[in-house]
């Protein structure tokens, strides 16, 4: 009779004991990288490297000349390569400032094809990146713009383009 009350003693502490050591974990751990982030995510902003601005209308974030993402690579990217893919949005304003706006990337050393863009829209730019890029179990993709709107009046950033979403995508 006595052993019944004591074993529901010992399984409620170890189940609390359980829990407390989740919670621990959890909230120490650090954030794993995803093979695609997108702008308006928080939980996504370490992978923002470097060039980016904050989220803005929960969605998107504005560049600045030079600007980079780091992404996890995709199952078997290593072996079959991979698509970088990013949505992205020029504005009617950069477009009349600046006539047109090219946007170039590269990946450890391996320059991707640039992509000019002279008309103000929604854009996807989409570059095969070769396999032996996508080695490590994360990689830092750099992006560089040729023009930028320049600071004005109080709003003293560098704009580039808007960026909603980057990722590498399995092949």
């Amino acid at each position: 009779m006595r052993s019944l009350p004591l074993t529901l003693i010992l399984v409620a502490l170890l189940l609390v004991g359980v829990d407390c050591k989740r919670r621990r974990r959890s909230s120490g751990q650090t954030h794993l990288p995803a093979s695609t982030i997108f702008a308006g995510d928080p939980n996504a902003a370490p992978q923002f490297a470097r060039g980016f601005y904050q989220i803005e209308q929960n969605a998107w974030r504005w560049t600045g000349k030079q600007f980079a993402v780091d992404l996890a690579p995709p199952l078997h990217a290593d072996r079959r390569g991979a698509q970088l893919v990013m949505k992205l949005a020029v504005p009617d304003g950069v477009i009349q400032k600046l006539t047109s706006v090219e946007l170039s990337g590269a990946i450890q050393g391996y320059k991707l094809e640039p992509q000019t863009f002279t008309k103000p829209g929604q854009y996807t730019y989409t570059r095969d990146v070769p396999a032996d890029k996508l080695e490590s179990p994360v990689v830092e993709i750099d992006f560089a713009l040729d023009h930028t709107f320049p600071p004005t009046g109080t709003d003293v950033r560098e704009l580039g383009i808007i960026v909603n979403q980057v990722g590498l995508v399995a092949k």
